[in-house]
């Protein structure tokens, strides 16, 4: 169950987080990943840690459509028709209302939201996915969900994208792709994480940490749903979005 073997998943925001993670567990599982971020070189510390060799990376501005689109047609000539992409590239800004700006909004809709829906316009297009069918993941955040203070600007981005996942959801079914989108809790050890964490205090941290009942979240959780949503067994999951985040929103 849930073998992803020989499918071919396109992974953003792959150099590092929950997206590293996501491209070493979809590897483990049988998937060839097309890597794509800025940082060439976290790229390839990302794929020296994946499992097989018919990988490719794609050092690239993710809210570029023209070369995503020329990645995406190099990377299908070379290994096929694609299977699933994962949406992991994000950015967040903790401000109070009174800093935040346009330009700041502009920022995280561009490639929290819109990066990813580019993606997938782009991913869907008949010379590109595989018409057997195919799953697209976009991934979002409780903030998405439950509202904070300082942080409109991200939880606003976040929102979009459930609330375009259910759209895409069913304008795409009648290509039979299914798109959803998962929603973490805190999740430990990634780069956005340690940047917020850094300038708040060990009481905070522990604090914060008894807000969620089982703890917080650890990349491979998010990529074993992630492996779950993309393989065969979830063939009629669609439009969802998975909330993964300790029982913090139970509450």
């Amino acid at each position: 169950m849930f073998s992803l073997k020989n499918k071919v998943i396109v992974i953003s925001g792959a150099s590092s987080g929950i997206g590293r993670q996501c491209a070493i567990s979809c590897s483990k599982h049988g998937a060839k990943i097309i890597l794509l971020a800025r940082n060439k070189i976290n790229l390839t510390d990302t794929l020296d840690n994946l499992t097989g060799k018919d990988h490719l990376i794609f050092a690239l501005d993710i809210q570029d459509s023209i070369e995503i689109e020329n990645s995406i047609r190099q990377a299908t000539s070379q290994l096929g028709l694609i299977d699933g992409f994962i949406h992991c590239a994000g950015i967040q800004n903790t401000l109070p209302l009174r800093l935040h700006t346009p330009e700041i909004y502009n920022n995280q809709f561009s490639i929290n939201a819109i990066a990813g829906f580019e993606t997938c316009r782009i991913i869907s297009k008949p010379e590109y996915i595989n018409p057997i069918g195919a799953s697209f993941i976009l991934i979002s955040s409780i903030r998405g969900v439950l509202g904070i203070s300082n942080q409109v600007g991200y939880s606003a981005s976040k929102g979009a994208v459930i609330s375009g996942v259910r759209s895409l959801a069913i304008e795409l079914a009648k290509k039979n792709i299914r798109v959803n989108s998962i929603s973490p809790g805190i999740v430990e050890d990634t780069k956005m994480t340690n940047s917020i964490i850094k300038h708040l205090s060990q009481e905070w941290s522990e604090k914060n940490k008894l807000e969620y009942p089982l703890g917080w979240i650890n990349t491979s959780d998010i990529a074993n749903a992630c492996i779950y949503l993309l393989s065969d067994e979830a063939s009629k999951i669609t439009g969802i979005n998975l909330v993964i985040d300790g029982g913090y929103s139970a509450k």
